[in-house]
């Protein structure tokens, strides 16, 4: 079960996506139209052994916290929820809590640096002050639902030729909202890489300021030449980067290191770009070479989670009563 996985399901039973499958997605459903004729939020727990997940059709077993919250026709909460589209839609950051005891009303905000949208309690806006923005599994602690919102994370490809191509592919596929750059323009060109977000044609030896590589991004360099991954990295490596890669053999990265630090880049800064790129699987293949890759963004991304199988999961489902559907999002929580 995701850790952000969410469902969509209509109050006659109508469902997209899914949380697992099997009788315990069936069950969910059923505590949701039942959160929704009471209008507040429910909690419950669901456990199921390993070998008879597999006979209810789940993926696995384990304890699975479940959180139904029905969402009203209200002025508030539509201005919470457009909000937070709002925010993703610009890559923005910020806390989405939710208060689980609505004896005295809804109690549900976002919460950004400048702003809050939606009812909230002093004690949720203590607790959003203090979570990570940079964390994207949500909590659930203290009678509240805490979610960090972030936009899909940006991968900038450095090549747009078969490999670079293929690294894209994967991670378009995995989640990632991806620009490929090639200093050519046939290579660089939106037919050619239909899964990228876009395609940016560019001189290697000044990267463009339009790209906005930030502290966020996760960048790979795969061009045709040792030439050109030089200039790149001699400039990346000098950025506060989540993650950079760069193709090659051993080689290859220990003959462009000499050459870099000769440039004046401090070995400091070097020591922390993936080179060679990818987890070591004896990838031959450019999409072998990619699966690679996008495994070793995964386990960047994720650094510090709760990995599959640690832990309690828990899930909320909210009820739109204007368009008679309610949502359920899997999350597995902190507690």
């Amino acid at each position: 079960m995701s850790a952000t996985a969410k469902m969509l399901v209509t109050l006659d039973g109508a469902r997209i996506g899914t949380v697992g499958g099997g009788c315990l997605e069936a069950e969910i459903i059923d505590r949701a139209l039942s959160a929704a004729e009471r209008g507040a939020p429910a909690v419950s727990e669901h456990t199921l052994a390993n070998e008879l997940a597999g006979d209810y059709g789940l993926t696995c077993g384990g304890t699975a916290t479940i959180v139904v919250e029905p969402v009203h026709r209200s002025p508030e909460l539509a201005a919470c929820y457009s909000a937070c589209a709002e925010l993703l839609a610009r890559d923005g950051r910020g806390v989405l809590v939710t208060a689980l005891d609505w004896s005295s009303g809804i109690k549900k905000a976002l919460v950004t640096t400048d702003a809050v949208y939606g009812p909230a309690t002093a004690a949720m806006l203590a607790t959003a002050s203090v979570v990570d923005v940079g964390r994207e599994e949500p909590m659930l602690r203290d009678g509240m639902l805490i979610e960090p919102l972030r936009g899909a994370p940006r991968l900038i490809v450095f090549g747009g030729g078969h490999v670079g191509g293929s690294i894209g592919r994967a991670a378009a596929f995995a989640g990632w909202r991806v620009t490929i750059v090639d200093d050519r323009s046939e290579y660089a060109d939106a037919t050619r890489h239909p899964d990228a977000e876009r395609t940016v044609a560019s001189d290697y030896a000044q990267i463009s300021p339009v790209l906005g590589i930030d502290e966020e991004c996760y960048v790979v360099v795969a061009t045709r030449g040792n030439q050109h991954d030089a200039l790149l990295v001699d400039q990346l490596a000098r950025m506060r980067i989540r993650y950079l890669g760069m193709l090659g053999s051993r080689r290859k990265v220990a003959l462009t290191w000499r050459l870099l630090e000769r440039w004046g880049v401090p070995r400091e800064r070097l020591d922390t770009v993936h080179a060679p790129v990818g987890v070591a699987i004896g990838a031959d293949t450019p999409e072998e070479i990619a699966i690679s890759v996008v495994a070793e963004m995964i386990t960047v991304r994720r650094e510090g989670s709760r990995r599959r199988g640690a832990g309690t999961q828990a899930t909320e489902c909210a009820v739109d009563a204007t368009d008679d559907e309610y949502v359920t999002k899997t999350t597995r929580a902190d507690t």
